[in-house]
Formats: structure tokens, C-alpha cells, sequence
């Protein structure tokens, strides 16, 4: 008798699950089980913080339930880091006589050492990996000497020209199996309780796939406009779903092109610059692969190692807890550590004004993150990161550095973001509550911890210092 097992990572559903479909793709006298394994000391040196970890808890109890319906029990085992995952797997299925295992390919580089030593472990024809959290494998999408990109406009115009040319990108099919059994909730949880509220985000397949719903039906036509508003919810908010493989980037394409009832390289410019974000993901994922450094918190531009970051602890604590005078960065902030979320636009702006005005290493603010985001991955995580920071593939120029001011002015007009998150500044007129410190600063509320003309000069100049 067959019995297949199915390892679940960060792909916490059934509908659309490369590994899941093909596991179940077989007659009922197949037995199928499938397994969690936490990497708990492992993760805790990665930076996962309470939030992700509570998240995927809750993920887990909910696909636990689901995939009872199917006939199939959930283990969900403690462990401490990967090395007792190889063991683990390796030991259960001799015990269980497991003929067949089943997972999704992950790109970070330990992800994939521990893949390697576990396909070695168990006899190869036996592992069964899958392309799942990205739309195209890396290592396919490549320049004509056989190198992998690292600017993202051509490896886009690469990676649409793959598309067209017929790789598969729609979601897969699946043959369900009715035969219930009581699910299994009682392991130890990964986490008891988040340190933001998570109550806005979505914690079962059913709940992802209506809020992608949602926002295909009403936002997409005016995303383009919009997704630059942290005011208003302009963004499709799906990057927590698509990080734990709630949903995955295959049914984004497939409902974005429902919808319009267009190819996604048909699409008008307003619905594709959503695509455009999915493919920025691609990317990313692609980079861990080709340049395994990223992996290793090690700058992409390799001489920007030597830039003497200046790291003042008052100013570090400052920007952590929101209070650096720069209304749009301590908003940001505010909002990341109230929600475990924060608006892509003030990503950058939060991430260049810690990297640039106060001239602090990108890879504390990137560990900060981390710690927060529910949807935090490594890939777009770093990436981002590195891009403000000028240190990064197809990164911002370092003399282009964003002014927060005229940024907040610009994507946030009537300053009810900042409100939102720093009700200090209600009292001001909404023109005067970007540059507060150009009025009379509301009470409780800090005076900037530093002069953003000259702090973004002093960062232009260590970087021209370090090109002589």
C-alpha cells in the first residue's frame, strides 16, 4: 500500500497546492498523512516574531480542519531547528513506511541546504518538490549568457515573454477525498499571543479567497491611482496571504484575468502595475537562488560593506518606537507595530529615512521588520531593504533619497494617515502636520532627531566616499 506524506511549509492550504494536488492525485487505498514542523531556535535566529509565528498558528489550526474533511490528520511537531526536520522525516517515514513525500521548494539558503540533505537521506525518486510560491522557477527566467538578472526591468520582460510563450501559470485541480476524520488541534502552539492586533487579516482559505475577490471586483481598476494613498485602503492587503501561502500567486494572476477577461500581458496599465508587484515577488525569490549571499544578511553591492554606518543607539530607539519627529516615519512605524502591517510606500520611506538621514545599517532596520511583519519574507523583506539602502540589486541611487516631508505631502494631503496613528498631530491645520516642527509642535510630541537637509547630504557623501 501506498502511503504518501505531505510536508507543509509556508503553503498553508490545499485548493491550488502544487504538492497537495499531485499527493492526491490517486485511487482511496492510497493513505495520505501530512506534518508541520516548527525550527524553533532556528526561526528565533532568523528574527521571527511573535506575529508571524501567532499567525501561522491560527493558518494551522484552520487547514487542520480542512484537511480533515479530506480524510487526512495534521501533525504539527516542535522542533528545534532543521537538522531534527531531517531527522524527524527521515525517521518517520522508515517507521510509517512512507513510499512518497511531498513538499513545495523554498529558496532561502538554509531552506535549501536541509532540502538537499533530506532528499539525500530518503532514496531520491521518492522526493516529490514543487514550484508553488513563485509563478515561474527560478533558474528559468534567465539572461542569454545563462545568468540569472539583477535589474528587474528586463528579467520582467524575460519573465512575461516565458508566460506567453505557454508556462504554466494557472492554478491546479484537485481531486478531493470525502471521507472525513476528527481533526487533530492538540500540539503545543508555535506562539499564545501576537504583539500587534491581527485581527484585520484573513485566517482561512475561504476568507483569502474573498478578499481576493474583493479587491479584483472593486480596487484593481483604480489600484494603479491609488496604491500610493496610505490613506485610503488602496492596496490589494493580500501580502500576508500570499507569504503563508494562504492563497497563492497563481490564483492572483488567474482572477485578475477573470475579471477583465484579458491575458495578464493584455492587461490595461492600471491592473497590470498589480501584476507588476507579483512579478517584483518572482524576483526577489529568484535573487535568493542566484545570489545565495542575500541569505547571509550580506550587502548585494559588495564595496558598500565598507560604508561606516553610524549606528547612534538614541537615534535607533527613536525610530523603533515612532518618536523620531518625522510624522510619515513614526507613522509607519506606529502602524507596523499596531497592526503587523505597514503600507508599501511608507515601507520605503520609513526604511530610507533609517538608512540615509540617519545613516543606520540597513540590516537593523530589516531585523526590526521582521519581527513585526506578518507577511515578512526574506526575499521582498531583504530586498527592500537593500533597494533604500542603496545597497541592493537594481537599488535606489544613493543620491536619490526620498524627502519624507514632501513624500508625505504628496501621498498623504490631508495628513489622516498620520492622524490616524499619531492623534498628536490633530490639533494642527492638516497643511502644517508634515513638518510640524515648522509651526508649534503639538504637545507630547517630539521635535525631528534630525535635519533632513543635512543628514540627506551626509549620506550622499559617505557614499561618494566610498566609490573614491
Amino acid at each position: 500500500m501506498q502511503h504518501r506524506l505531505i510536508w507543509f511549509r509556508d503553503d498553508l492550504r490545499i485548493t491550488d497546492n502544487a504538492a497537495v494536488v499531485a499527493a492526491f492525485d490517486c485511487g482511496p487505498q492510497v493513505r495520505i498523512s501530512a506534518v508541520f514542523l516548527s525550527a524553533d531556535h532556528e526561526w528565533e535566529s532568523f528574527g521571527y516574531g511573535a506575529n508571524r509565528l501567532y499567525y501561522t498558528e491560527q493558518l494551522l489550526r484552520n487547514l487542520s480542519v480542512q484537511l480533515s474533511q479530506n480524510g487526512i490528520s495534521l501533525q504539527v511537531i516542535r522542533l528545534n531547528n532543521y537538522l531534527d526536520q531531517v531527522v524527524w522525516l527521515t525517521t518517520f517515514c522508515q517507521i510509517e513506511g512512507v513510499t512518497d513525500l511531498y513538499f513545495n521548494q523554498e529558496y532561502q539558503l538554509n531552506e535549501r541546504i536541509r532540502d538537499h540533505s533530506l532528499t539525500d537521506q530518503i532514496y531520491p525518486s521518492r522526493v516529490h518538490s514543487f514550484v508553488d510560491r513563485v509563478l515561474l522557477q527560478p533558474g528559468g527566467v534567465m539572461t542569454a549568457d545563462n545568468r540569472f538578472y539583477s535589474v528587474f526591468s528586463p528579467f520582467k520582460k524575460r519573465w512575461l515573454s516565458r508566460i506567453q510563450d505557454g508556462q504554466h501559470y494557472m492554478p491546479f485541480h484537485m481531486n478531493k477525498i470525502e471521507r472525513p476524520v476528527i481533526p487533530r488541534l492538540d500540539w503545543q502552539p508555535l506562539c499564545l499571543a501576537p504583539e500587534s492586533d491581527l485581527s484585520e487579516f484573513e485566517t482561512t482559505e475561504a476568507g483569502a479567497l474573498g478578499a481576493l475577490e474583493q479587491f479584483t471586483e472593486k480596487k484593481l481598476a483604480q489600484y494603479d491611482d491609488k496604491r500610493n494613498s496610505p490613506a485610503q485602503n488602496g492596496t490589494s492587503r493580500l501580502s500576508a496571504y500570499l507569504a503563508r501561502g494562504l492563497i497563492s500567486p497563481r490564483q492572483c494572476i488567474a482572477a485578475t484575468e477573470s475579471q477583465l477577461n484579458r491575458p495578464l500581458w493584455d492587461l490595461p496599465d492600471g491592473a497590470f502595475s498589480w501584476i507588476n508587484e507579483l512579478i517584483w515577488r518572482d524576483f526577489y525569490q529568484h535573487l535568493l537562488i542566484g545570489f545565495p549571499k542575500l541569505s547571509k544578511s550580506k550587502a548585494f553591492r559588495p564595496e558598500t560593506e565598507a560604508l561606516k554606518w553610524r549606528n547612534v543607539p538614541d537615534e535607533i530607539e527613536a525610530w523603533r518606537a515612532g518618536q523620531t519627529g518625522i510624522p510619515i516615519v513614526d507613522a509607519g512605524i506606529r502602524e507596523l507595530k499596531t497592526k503587523g502591517w505597514m503600507h508599501n510606500r511608507v515601507r520605503m520611506i520609513v526604511a530610507q529615512f533609517f538608512t540615509k538621514n540617519l545613516l543606520c545599517d540597513w540590516r537593523i532596520g530589516e531585523a526590526y521588520f521582521m519581527r513585526y511583519l506578518v507577511d515578512s519574507d526574506l526575499g521582498a523583506n531583504n530586498g527592500g531593504w537593500q533597494w533604500s539602502a542603496s545597497t541592493g540589486t537594481d537599488a535606489a541611487p544613493y543620491f536619490r533619497v526620498f524627502n519624507p516631508v514632501s513624500q508625505s505631502e504628496a501621498h498623504d494631503p490631508e495628513g489622516s494617515y498620520l492622524t490616524r496613528y499619531i492623534p498628536e498631530l490633530a490639533s494642527l491645520p492638516s497643511k502644517k502636520r508634515h513638518a510640524p516642527w515648522l509651526t508649534c509642535l503639538p504637545k507630547n510630541y517630539p521635535a525631528p532627531i534630525v535635519d533632513l537637509k543635512s543628514s540627506r547630504q551626509r549620506a550622499i557623501d559617505a557614499f561618494k566616499n566610498l566609490k573614491s
